[in-house]
């Protein structure tokens, strides 16, 4: 790699994510910045990401899908599937077949050729997780529309695979006037579909055994981001060598995972979402620049314009009349296809196998696709982001910490609390600790000025050794105070600094006198507060 193409990255990655921010001040998810920066930068504009870088970062797309596809499968809970695999399956069904039929027709009617058009309507069945996704973790997303939409994202691949088994058999009967061939139609989609399955889930497995090993290690962290991460690398490579839907097989492995592995799964996910940010930023400006604007037509720009009409309006029918079917919720109904519209690796794919099984078709689905993919990318965030909008389903997926912000420190600190003088002997210590339910409690001095504090489990062992209890003094046992907080912070660091640091309470000071103290704040109250933020958060959800 050269220095030149090291320089593409680091402008890629800077001016995609000031992109982001601009289009986030204008309310405009990020992920539309990452794509539009990425136009400005590629072929169709500044080329700086000329057509070559693009072709040479294509493993990256790889990795980025493999991500994206391993944490939408772990969305994929028991407890979902128990509680919507009904429905799931039923929208999936109409969406999918909607959109493919609807498009059909459409391109169909306009270019007079059907074998043209009925690839293009099993390519319109696919839905991409990556841009949708995107969204729903940005705005902290919850509900049942949003788990709705990552099950969609998750299971249309598949369908989409079949479809176009189906949809490929058809054209080549009309095209060379040949008959149906079962293999091309349902067998080989089951293989792709089937293998990985089995790909995914027999990773998931191994990376369970693997955990239970390494659990108790000094690093646990760092390998669990590694192994993660070689898990995902060796589904894309295995999948590729043996013809497997690669996406579908991340998928299974999450979904796998977060099913056999629950204990574990929470720190693999998060450390796997922290990790990507670089590499789905790198993504969506690749994805930008591959447009070529010069090289499309008046015929691709109507075949596509009616691609995108049939597909939108199939997804939206479709996913309406399929959610009041299998007697969904209503937003499910309403909102539902308004956050399919994405498609980007499973549809880019099926075009590259579409344009050496036909090479006379070939050049008219890859612009086609191309140019549509580049619309529905810029599009669909917003639409996803109205549709849990209009589900009041933003910012109900939150940490125990963001739960916190919202509180200081001041509005749940105790002012009421025992001190335990300076000059106290060790009987006046122990009936202070016998009044309170805390385990460390301040010394303080004849004025009142904090100086130290005396933990229980220092005093416990005084009491076997037969001290005449007058002779031990607090100014003698008491220790430093190693932590405080201040009244007007947030409560999240009072929380993350007791957690951290083991403690059951942490001593309020003033910012202006260290040894002023202000009041006590306990863990117990903390855990209070959230488990109040959390059943409000499971009624709001519900």
């Amino acid at each position: 790699m050269s220095p030149e193409t090291i320089l593409v990255i680091a402008l890629a990655l800077i001016f995609g994510v000031l992109g982001a921010r601009f289009f986030k001040i204008i309310r405009i998810p990020q992920v539309v910045g990452y794509i539009i920066i990425g136009l400005l930068l590629g072929v169709s504009v500044a080329n700086i990401l000329t057509k070559e870088l693009v072709t040479e970062f294509a493993p990256l797309n790889y990795i980025a899908l493999g991500i994206i596809g391993f944490l939408v499968g772990g969305e994929l809970k028991k407890s979902v599937f128990k509680k919507f695999g009904r429905n799931m399956i039923i929208i999936l069904l109409f969406e999918g077949t909607t959109a493919f039929l609807l498009v059909t027709i459409l391109t169909g009617i306009f270019t007079k050729n059907w074998s043209l058009a009925i690839i293009l309507g099993a390519l319109a069945s696919a839905t991409a997780p990556a841009a949708t996704v995107d969204v729903l973790w940005e705005y902290k997303s919850a509900g049942v529309l949003t788990t709705m939409i990552f099950a969609i994202v998750a299971l249309d691949d598949g369908l989409a695979l079949l479809l176009y088994g189906f949809a490929n058999s058809i054209a080549q009967i009309l095209i060379n006037h040949s008959g149906f061939s079962l293999y091309a139609a349902v067998l080989k989609p089951l293989y792709s579909i089937g293998g990985a399955a089995l790909l995914g889930i027999a990773v998931a497995i191994i990376f369970r055994l693997v955990l239970d090993i390494t659990k108790h290690s000094k690093h646990e962290q760092d390998l669990v981001l590694s192994f993660t991460f070689g898990s995902i690398m060796l589904i894309i490579a295995l999948a590729f060598k043996f013809g497997f839907d690669m996406i579908l097989a991340e998928m299974f492995f999450g979904a796998a995972f977060v099913n056999i592995a629950p204990y574990y799964s929470e720190k693999v996910f998060s450390s796997m979402k922290a990790f990507s940010p670089p590499i789905y930023i790198l993504f969506f400006v690749l994805a930008g620049a591959r447009l070529e604007l010069r090289s499309l037509t008046v015929f691709t720009i109507i075949t596509a314009l009616l691609y995108l009409l049939g597909r939108t309006t199939g997804k939206i029918f479709g996913a309406a009349v399929g959610a009041v079917i299998s007697h969904s919720p209503p937003k499910v109904a309403k909102y539902l296809g308004l956050g399919l519209f994405s498609q980007a690796g499973v549809t880019i794919g099926l075009a590259i196998s579409a344009f050496h099984t036909f090479p006379a078709l070939g050049l008219s689905i890859i612009n086609i696709v191309t140019l549509t993919t580049f619309i529905v990318q810029v599009i669909g965030p917003p639409f996803v982001k109205l549709a849990i909008t209009k589900a009041d389903e933003i910012n109900k997926n939150i940490t125990e910490e963001e739960m916190l912000e919202k509180y200081t420190v001041k509005s749940v600190m105790k002012t009421n609390n025992p001190v335990i003088k300076q000059s106290a002997v060790l009987t006046e210590i122990l009936e202070v600790f016998s009044g309170s339910n805390l385990d460390d409690i301040p010394v303080v001095g004849d004025s009142g000025e904090l100086c130290g504090i005396i933990s229980l489990a220092k005093i416990k062992p005084l009491l076997n050794r037969n001290i005449p209890v007058n002779l031990v003094i607090a100014e003698e046992i008491m220790l430093p105070v190693a932590h405080t907080i201040y009244a007007h912070e947030n409560l999240r660091e009072a929380y993350k600094n007791m957690v951290m640091n083991n403690m059951q309470s942490l001593i309020v000071v003033a910012e202006d006198n260290h040894k002023k103290m202000l009041g006590i704040i306990e863990l117990n109250r903390i855990k209070e507060i959230l488990r109040a933020e959390t059943i409000k958060l499971r009624e709001l959800k519900a």
